[in-house]
C-alpha cells in the first residue's frame, strides 16, 4: 500500500525543501497526507484542464513542477476557475505536490535535464561554492556565433521560435549559464561565472538592456521548455517504485499541454 506521504518523502528525499528559494511556495499543496494511493500523474503546471483529466484517469496524486498556489485564496467563490479547481480536487480526493526551485537546484533536476539537451561540456554549478546551486554552467564545443547557437538552443527544445540578446560586443558564445524558469534576476550571479550567454525564460525587457550592456548575450526560449519535468520525473517515480516494490501503484505522464502562448 502506497500514500501520498510515501511520495512525499521520496521526491523531498531528492529534492529537499530546505533548499527551495525564499518564498517559494512549493511543497504538498493540497490533499490528505495518510491518503492511500493507486495512480499518479506528472504536470509541469495543475490547471483547470489537468485536473480534468486527473479526473478522467482516476488520478490519486498530481505531481506538479510549479507550485498550484502561488497566492493565498483571497475568497472560495467558486466563480473563480481557481477556486473551482481546488474544490474539484477536493471532491474528487485528489492531492497534489509541486516540487519548484528544490527541483531546479536538485542534483539531477531540473536544470540538468535541461543542460543535458545542449551536449555541452565541463558542465558544472553556477555557483561552485554552493553544493545546490540554483544554475547550471558548461562550455560549447567551438565558440560560436550568438545566432548559430541560439537556432541550437531552439532546435534542441524543439521550440517554434525564441528570443535572444546579442552582447554589446558582439562576441561569440563560449562558455554558457543555464536557469530554466524566469530567472533574470540572476544575472550577477551568471556574469560572476565567468559565462558570456545566459539561457533562461521571461526575461524582462529593461533587464534584457542591462544583461545586454554588461556584453551578455542571452537566450530566452520561454517558460514552458520546463516541461520536461512531465517525462523526467514520471523516469524518477518509476524508479523509485520498483525500488520500493510498490507493485499497485500506476505512474502516467499529463498529456495536456500547458504553454499559454501561441506562436505565428
Amino acid at each position: 500500500m502506497v500514500k501520498v506521504q510515501d511520495i512525499v518523502n521520496k521526491v523531498e528525499e531528492f529534492a529537499p525543501l530546505s533548499i527551495r528559494e525564499d518564498g517559494d511556495p512549493t511543497g504538498f499543496q493540497i490533499g490528505n497526507r495518510d491518503m492511500e494511493i493507486k495512480k499518479i500523474m506528472t504536470t509541469l503546471d495543475v490547471r483547470p484542464k489537468v485536473v480534468r483529466e486527473a479526473i478522467d484517469q482516476h488520478v490519486d496524486m498530481i505531481m506538479a513542477h510549479h507550485p498550484i498556489m502561488f497566492h493565498s485564496a483571497r475568497n472560495l467563490d467558486l466563480d473563480s476557475p481557481q477556486n473551482q479547481m481546488y474544490s474539484d480536487l477536493l471532491e474528487h480526493h485528489i492531492a497534489v505536490h509541486a516540487a519548484h526551485t528544490n527541483c531546479d537546484k536538485a542534483h539531477g533536476g531540473m536544470n540538468d535535464w535541461l543542460m543535458e539537451k545542449l551536449d555541452l561540456k565541463n558542465v558544472g554549478y553556477l555557483n561552485p561554492d554552493d553544493d545546490y546551486s540554483i544554475g547550471r554552467v558548461g562550455e560549447v564545443e567551438s565558440p560560436m556565433d550568438i545566432l548559430d547557437f541560439a537556432k541550437k538552443v531552439r532546435d534542441a527544445y524543439n521550440l517554434p521560435n525564441l528570443r535572444y540578446v546579442k552582447a554589446e560586443n558582439g562576441h561569440l558564445v563560449k562558455k554558457v549559464a543555464l536557469i530554466g524558469g524566469d530567472a533574470g534576476k540572476f544575472y550577477p550571479e551568471v556574469l560572476a561565472s565567468g559565462a558570456d550567454t545566459f539561457i533562461t525564460g521571461d526575461v524582462y525587457y529593461h533587464t534584457a538592456h542591462d544583461m545586454m550592456a554588461y556584453n551578455l548575450n542571452v537566450i530566452d526560449p520561454g517558460h514552458h521548455i520546463e516541461a520536461i519535468f512531465t517525462e523526467k520525473m514520471g523516469h524518477k517515480l518509476n524508479d523509485w517504485k520498483n525500488d520500493n516494490h510498490w507493485d499497485d501503484l500506476e505512474i502516467i505522464q499529463s498529456k495536456v499541454n500547458t504553454e499559454p502562448y501561441n506562436f505565428i
